[in-house]
């Protein structure tokens, strides 16, 4: 009686030993639904390559099987297991991670146009998965290269007042010719450096001498001619906007220094000048 109860227990623990053996069969699976659609049987199987470091009894990088994105399996070695599909086109998809990376294979196959609705999973020597079929191991898509982000560059120009107009001139009749070759630079900058350009802000800028509202209308009227002059040359008029700031935002420390008119005039030249500012795309 005493031989009976252990053979008995030995039979149980050993029932018990092999039901708690997850790497007999495959988990987590889907696409098992026989329906009148579902008319193509697809037999996927694991051979018995192991990952590197891992033994039958301790697996640590199941292939996890993927169709259309829907996790359908996890498979050890020697897992096999039906899937009931439509003859449409699937993608398939197999992952493995370590606690280091993860890496996958995926493929496109129209299913009930195969010659053989068979499939092995296996692992290279570098723990890679891939897909057979019919004992040729198939070809992964090649991952969509990410898009380059391209961002937008401001370039900032300043044209000299004294080099582009006469003496307190401000239209296009008073353009002195070198002042003329100098904007048109700019529409060329514009056509050959940047693939587009989303705006363009011109300011008109004045030095100190004056009062405040010639010297803001001066500077608006600079910046106008400028932006005409570049628009008769190609550039979109609706990308460039124009303002003055009068003589409120100077580069020089106002020359307050400086007593003889001539010599004030030309210390507060680089005050007054049109910034340009290109905002867009480069080549």
């Amino acid at each position: 009686m005493y031989k009976f109860s252990l053979w008995i227990t030995s039979i149980s623990l050993g029932l018990t030993a092999c039901v708690s053996n997850h790497y007999t069969h495959p988990s987590d699976l889907r696409f098992q639904d026989k329906k009148a659609e579902n008319n193509q049987t697809v037999i996927v199987k694991r051979d018995g390559v192991l990952c590197a470091e891992d033994t039958e009894k301790s697996q640590n990088c199941p292939i996890e099987f993927y169709i259309d994105s829907v996790k359908a399996g996890n498979f050890y070695i020697n897992n096999s297991a039906n899937y009931q599909l439509k003859s449409e086109s699937y993608n398939f998809k197999v992952k493995n991670c370590t606690e280091a990376s993860c890496q996958s294979c995926d493929v496109d196959l129209a299913v009930g146009q195969l010659s053989s609705n068979e499939f092995v999973l296996s692992v290279d020597n570098v723990g890679k998965p891939f897909i057979s079929n019919n004992g040729t191991p198939l070809v992964c898509k090649t991952p969509a290269k990410a898009a380059k982000s391209i961002t937008e560059k401001t370039l900032t120009l300043d044209l000299a007042a004294d080099t582009l107009f006469k003496f307190n001139g401000s239209s296009l009749n008073d353009l002195l010719p070198k002042g003329r070759q100098e904007v048109l630079n700019v529409a060329s900058q514009i056509s050959n450096n940047f693939v587009s350009v989303s705006q363009i802000k011109l300011k008109g800028h004045t030095d100190r001498l004056g009062s405040d509202s010639y010297n803001l209308q001066l500077g608006q009227n600079r910046a106008n001619t400028v932006r005409n002059l570049l628009v008769q040359n190609g550039v979109a008029g609706n990308i460039i906007s124009a303002e003055s700031a009068g003589k409120h935002q100077p580069v020089t420390n106002g020359c307050f220094d400086v007593k003889q008119r001539e010599e004030l005039k030309t210390c507060l030249q680089p005050d007054r000048r049109v910034s340009v500012e290109i905002t867009g795309i480069t080549k």
